[in-house]
């Protein structure tokens, strides 16, 4: 009889398995829990035992509505849209830490003028504050969905997200090679603080023509290429702890009058700082001086093409590098060949019968060259705005043709 009993159980527990029943409950002949939704419990053989069994299965967090969040679990939402004002999102509530703001977690609220989220949040969804459209200042940890991220949840916009609301901006940032989305952030937000992130996706604030402000922190590491392209109203943005100036990093930041190169930094990228035409000092408090420092060992072709306010700049070679021949050891060479108001063309012939056409900034007056090693043929050829040339003597015996040919006559230092 007992051999009997057990088979039919195990053919009862089967069926329950293959329907998905998972709240079957059965008990065998010493009344102990078997089947799904067992977890624990036993009784000695032959004896009258305890189950301690329990049905098991996980409950939804308990929501608690203080009126203006609703608390699940870790994470933290709108108690309702109509919530307003400057927004400051608690870091822990009753003890518990917050450490999550799911997607569309604020979603229509607005009202809300700013927001704080805590250094104890990890993760932001997308969309959680689409249609907060009289948003204009907001402070995070991070930069898109979480710390250190890279690709679409990268982007500054992705906690706005793509459907589109009155109040918002359509904004196309580039992630990845071809790959663009489209957010839409409030027209109306001017001020940006990230407070504990290590990287800037590619693209991450790109088109953000509506910020005035951008705060990071500094302990950001790395820059993705365009990151800050085309914020257009930003004057200044520090970056201490970087060691490269990526592609495009400030390219159309036509606001950017200041920036400093730290002494981390070895690559300044193609276009970096191309068309920061109110760019007025570099490492330098001396308006129209740029001071490019000893520990950059590379300069992409038109870094600085745009940057009309350049009166006096100081480099550590000619060109794109140390020691370079060809077309990227010609003086024109970081400034491109892209043509734009306050740059004139200059033509320098770098090889027999090859001419490259560069624009360099009309008022420059004054170039200095501290560790070079070789000046290139025709390097400086026809920079006739050059007033005053020095170049460091180490370079005096390797001279190209017609290295000066129609500009100032170098001193050696």
């Amino acid at each position: 009889m007992k051999k009997w009993l057990v088979t039919i159980l195990s053919l009862m527990f089967a069926v329950c398995l293959c329907l998905g029943l998972s709240a079957c409950v059965f008990t065998d002949e010493y009344g102990n829990v078997v089947g799904p939704g067992y977890s624990g419990g036993s009784s000695s053989s032959g004896g009258s035992g305890s189950s301690g069994g329990s049905s098991g299965g996980s409950s939804a967090p308990k929501e608690d509505n203080d009126g203006t969040f609703i608390y699940s679990g870790a994470s933290i939402k709108a108690a309702n849209t109509s919530i307003s004002g400057d927004i400051v999102i608690p870091a822990s509530h009753n003890g518990a830490p917050i450490d999550t703001i799911p997607a569309s977690a604020f979603k229509g609220c607005n009202g809300i003028t700013s927001i704080t989220v805590p250094e104890s949040i990890t993760s932001i969804g997308e969309g959680a504050f689409n249609g907060c459209s009289l948003l204009r200042s907001i402070t995070l940890p991070f930069v898109g969905s979480q710390k250190g991220n890279t690709g679409k949840s990268a982007c500054f916009g992705y906690i706005f997200g793509t459907n589109s609301y009155q109040g918002g901006t359509e904004v196309s940032q580039h992630y990845g090679s071809g790959v663009v989305a489209s957010f839409y952030i409030p027209s109306t937000l001017r001020t940006v603080i990230i407070t504990n992130e290590t990287t800037i996706g590619q693209c991450a604030f790109a088109n953000c023509s509506m910020l005035t402000e951008i705060n990071l922190n500094d302990g950001i590491l790395q820059v993705g290429a365009s990151s800050f392209s085309k914020c257009s109203k930003i004057e200044k943005i520090n970056l201490p702890s970087i060691t490269i100036i990526p592609t495009s990093l400030f390219y159309g930041c036509i606001s950017l009058s200041s920036f400093t190169i730290n002494d981390s930094v070895d690559t300044i990228g193609e276009s970096a700082f191309m068309d920061c035409s109110a760019l007025s000092s570099v490492n330098s408090d001396t308006v129209g001086e740029f001071v490019i420092p000893s520990n950059v060992t590379s300069i992409g072709e038109g870094a600085f093409s745009g940057c009309s306010m350049i009166r006096s700049i100081t480099l550590p070679f000619v060109g794109s590098g140390k020691g370079n021949t060809g077309r990227a050891a010609c003086f024109g060479y970081i400034f491109g060949d892209d043509q734009y108001q306050g740059g004139t063309k200059v033509s320098q012939h770098y090889g027999s019968g090859v001419v490259a056409s560069f624009y360099i900034p009309s008022i420059l007056r004054s170039v200095a060259i501290t560790n070079e090693t070789t000046i290139g043929k025709c390097a400086f050829e026809n920079c006739s705005m050059i007033e005053t040339l020095k170049i460091n003597s180490g370079a005096q015996g390797n001279v190209g043709t017609d290295a000066f040919k129609g500009t100032a006559t170098p001193t050696w230092f």
